[in-house]
C-alpha cells in the first residue's frame, strides 16, 4: 500500500529533514563534520592572562609574527551591560552563564569567564577570556616585601623587580593607589575601619596599587557614572569600565604592531612536537559562543610560549608528557601550591564597616612580626547590607607545596594538596586575625582552605623550567604565567609578580633564544 503525500506529510517530513540536516550540519552547534583549519606562525603564545600578554605584546615588538589563542571570548567594554554582575549572588551561587565550561559536540559547554577545577582535594578559580586572569580579579597589584619574596623566590633578584620590572608593569595597568578622596567617602568605611584596626594591632598598613581607574570610580561616587565597583562590583569585569583588563592595554599594543594575530574562543586540546621538523603543534577546538565545538585549527610555530596559567599550562604539558607528544623532563607538575590562600574575616561587628563596602581590594596590611612567619591580608570588600562582617584574603609562604599529575581517563589534572601538612601556616594566619580581634573586636570568621584564587606553580622555575622560563631539556619551548612560580609570590597577591616576572623573562629569551 502506498501512503499518500498530503500537505501535512510533506511539511512534517520536510520539516524532519532539515532539523536533520541542521543537527549534521559543519556549521550546526553540534558540529559533528568539524573543518580543520592549518596556519603557521613563527610564535604562538596559549593564554591571555598576565604572562601570556606580555610575552605576545613584547614579541610583537621585538618584530616576531604572533598568533595568541585563547579558550575564551573577548569581554569587549562596550558600556553597561558588558559583563555580567552578581547582583547579590555568592560565589556559591554563580549563574551557568558566568562559568566556563569545558565545550562539546553534542552536549554543548559554556563560554563564562571564570572557571572552576576541582583537582581532586582543592578547587581553585581560574579566568577564562581576552585578558585572562585580568577579567576577574580584584585588581591588586601588591608587591610583596623584600624578605617574603626572597623567602619564596631566592633566585630572582627583588632589587630587579623593584627597580626595572614592577615598574615596567604597573605603568601599563595599574591605576595608582586608592586617593583620599575616595577612601573617605561612605560606602569605603570598612576600609578605613580596617586600616584603624590593622594599624592598632601593630601590622604594616599600604595602599596597594590596582589595576582600576580611580577617576571612573570618582566619577560612581560622584553620581556621574552608575555605580559598580564603588558597591563592591568588581570581579566580572567591571560595569562602569573602571576596570584596566589587559585586553585594554598590553594585547591593544600588540595588536597595533600588526605582528600580532588573536585567535579567541579556541580551546587548546593538546599540544605536540613534530619529531622530524622540530616544530610545534597547538590543536586548538574552535568554539562558538553558545559552547559547541564548530572546528578545528592546528597552528604550527618554531616558538611555543605557554600562558595558560598554573591550572591549564600544567595540564597541557602533562598531557603532552603523557602521550609521548613532547619529551618533557620530571620536573613537570611539580612544585604547585595555593599562594598560601586561606580566606578569614571577622563579623559581628558594629554598623561602622558600612552597609556597602566599595572596591576594589586597595588595603593591605603585612604582619611581619609574627612569630611563626609572615603573612599578608588583603581587605576584600563585599556588599554586607550591614550585617557587619569584614573579609580578608590571608596569604604566606606555605610549608608544603603539591604535585599535579594527569588524568588520562578524564584528561584532567589532580592535585594532592595536603592541609594537614600546611597547619602552621593556618596558624600563623589565625595569629594575625587574633591580634585584629583584639583591637577591633567581632568574631573570627575561619574559613580556611577552601580553595584558591591565585594557584601558582606546576612548571616552575628551578624545576621544569630554568629561571628564564626555557623548559629545561627541550628547545623553543617556554613558560611564562604564573606556572613558573613556585607556589608562593611572598604573602601577596601574585598578578604583579607574575607580569612583572614575564617582562624580565621576555627580555632574556627575546635576546638569548629567539632567531
Amino acid at each position: 500500500m502506498t501512503d499518500k503525500l498530503t500537505r501535512r506529510h510533506f511539511i512534517r517530513r520536510t520539516a524532519a529533514a532539515g532539523a536533520a540536516a541542521t543537527l549534521f550540519s559543519p556549521a550546526s552547534h553540534a558540529g559533528l563534520f568539524n573543518k580543520t583549519r592549518r596556519s603557521s606562525r613563527k610564535a604562538v603564545v596559549i593564554g591571555s592572562g598576565f604572562g601570556g600578554s606580555v610575552a605576545s605584546l613584547r614579541l610583537a615588538e621585538a618584530g616576531i609574527p604572533v598568533t595568541l589563542v585563547e579558550r575564551g571570548r573577548h569581554w569587549q567594554y562596550q558600556g553597561e551591560n558588558s559583563y555580567p554582575t552578581l547582583n547579590g549572588l555568592g560565589l556559591h551561587e554563580l549563574r551557568y552563564d558566568m562559568l566556563w565550561q569545558e565545550p562539546g559536540r553534542i552536549i554543548p559547554g559554556s563560554t563564562g569567564m571564570l572557571q572552576y577545577h576541582l583537582g581532586g582535594s582543592i578547587g581553585v578559580g581560574v579566568g577564562a577570556g581576552l585578558g585572562g586572569g585580568s577579567l576577574v580579579y580584584g585588581g591588586v597589584l601588591l608587591q610583596p616585601r623584600r624578605e617574603v619574596f626572597e623567602q619564596a623566590l631566592p633566585f630572582l633578584s627583588y632589587s630587579d623587580m623593584d627597580q626595572i620590572y614592577y615598574p615596567r608593569l604597573l605603568q601599563k595597568v595599574s591605576g595608582g593607589p586608592i586617593p583620599d578622596d575616595i577612601l573617605n567617602t561612605p560606602n569605603y568605611t570598612s576600609m578605613r575601619v580596617f586600616i584603624d584596626n590593622a594599624s592598632r594591632a601593630g601590622l604594616d598598613v599600604v595602599r596597594s596599587e590596582v589595576g582600576f581607574d580611580w577617576n571612573v570610580i570618582r566619577e560612581e561616587v560622584q553620581g556621574k557614572r552608575t555605580p559598580f565597583a564603588s558597591i563592591g562590583e568588581y570581579v566580572f569585569g567591571c560595569n562602569s569600565g573602571a576596570k584596566n583588563t589587559l585586553d585594554r592595554n598590553y594585547l591593544a599594543d600588540a595588536q597595533a604592531t600588526g605582528n600580532v594575530t588573536i585567535e579567541t574562543l579556541h580551546n587548546v586540546s593538546h599540544i605536540r612536537r613534530n619529531r622530524w621538523s622540530k616544530r610545534y603543534e597547538v590543536h586548538c577546538e574552535v568554539v562558538n559562543d553558545k559552547g559547541y565545538v564548530v572546528g578545528n585549527h592546528i597552528i604550527e610555530c618554531q616558538y611555543l610560549f605557554m600562558g595558560a596559567g598554573a591550572i591549564n599550562t600544567t595540564k597541557l604539558l602533562l598531557k603532552a608528557k603523557a602521550l609521548g607528544d613532547i619529551p618533557l623532563n620530571d620536573g613537570v607538575g611539580r612544585a604547585w601550591g595555593t599562594n598560601g590562600d586561606e580566606l578569614m574575616g571577622r563579623n559581628n561587628l558594629d554598623a561602622s564597616t558600612g552597609a556597602i563596602q566599595g572596591g576594589p581590594p586597595s588595603i593591605a596590611a603585612f604582619d611581619t612580626r609574627n612569630p611563626i612567619k609572615t603573612t599578608g591580608f588583603m581587605h576584600s570588600p563585599s556588599p554586607t547590607s550591614g550585617d557587619g562582617t569584614q573579609l580578608q584574603m590571608g596569604m604566606c609562604v606555605s610549608d608544603q607545596m603539591s604535585t599535579a599529575s594527569y588524568n588520562r581517563f578524564t584528561d584532567r589534572i589532580d592535585f594532592n594538596w595536603d592541609t594537614s601538612a600546611n597547619k602552621p601556616s593556618h596558624q600563623a594566619l589565625l595569629h594575625t586575625m587574633d591580634k585584629m580581634l583584639d583591637t577591633g573586636g567581632g568574631r573570627l570568621l575561619d574559613l580556611g582552605i577552601m580553595g584558591t584564587w591565585h594557584p601558582l606553580g606546576g612548571a616552575a622555575m628551578g624545576e621544569a623550567c630554568d629561571y628564564n622560563g626555557k623548559v629545561l631539556g627541550t628547545d623553543n619551548l617556554f613558560v611564562v604565567d604564573g606556572a613558573s612560580i613556585p607556589g608562593s609570590s611572598g604573602a601577596a597577591n601574585p598578578s604583579l609578580t607574575i607580569g612583572a616576572n614575564a617582562e624580565r623573562m621576555m627580555e632574556q629569551i627575546i635576546a638569548e633564544h629567539i632567531r
